[in-house]
């Protein structure tokens, strides 16, 4: 299965989950320079394999084959106190706008992937746009997707 699938597949189950949020968001399946906020954007994480990762379950060829996926939220920060509460929605694994929960509904991801598995989620962090003047608030999930094989 070709990685611009899973990219897409990713985005769309993103945007799935968030069809019913009180906010509109950019969803985008690649990595958006300057976002138009609130803002996801799923995109090949750094490094994008990592054959150290074969304690989850995924045999050591799975892992090689397999990629990391970032899916990055970020916000503006002008209304930090309203902005802050979306990151805490969608970072909050009870909530029915949760990033995490909207990709493991399904983490096969229409049958492009055989498995996912959320490596890590970061705190808040500050992201500096290509104009060093703009900076958004978010935060980064990191996703192992081992690609299904046809």
């Amino acid at each position: 299965m070709a990685l611009v699938d899973i990219l897409d597949e990713m985005a769309d189950a993103i945007r799935t989950a968030l069809s019913t949020a009180d906010w509109d968001f950019q969803v985008e399946p690649r990595r958006v320079i300057t976002p138009t906020t609130p803002s996801i954007d799923v995109y090949r994480g750094d490094p994008a394999t990592d054959p150290e990762l074969a304690g989850f379950g995924a045999t050591a060829a799975d892992i090689q084959e397999g990629r990391i996926i970032n899916v990055r939220l970020r916000v503006s920060p002008t209304d930090y106190e309203g902005n802050q509460e979306i990151l805490l929605e969608l970072a909050d694994p009870e909530s029915d706008t949760s990033i995490v929960q909207a990709l493991y509904d399904d983490p096969t991801l229409n049958g492009y992937a055989s498995d996912l598995h959320l490596l890590s989620e970061s705190g808040d962090n500050l992201f500096v746009d290509i104009d060093p003047a703009k900076v958004y608030i978010g935060v980064v999930w990191r996703f192992l997707v081992i690609p299904a094989h046809s």
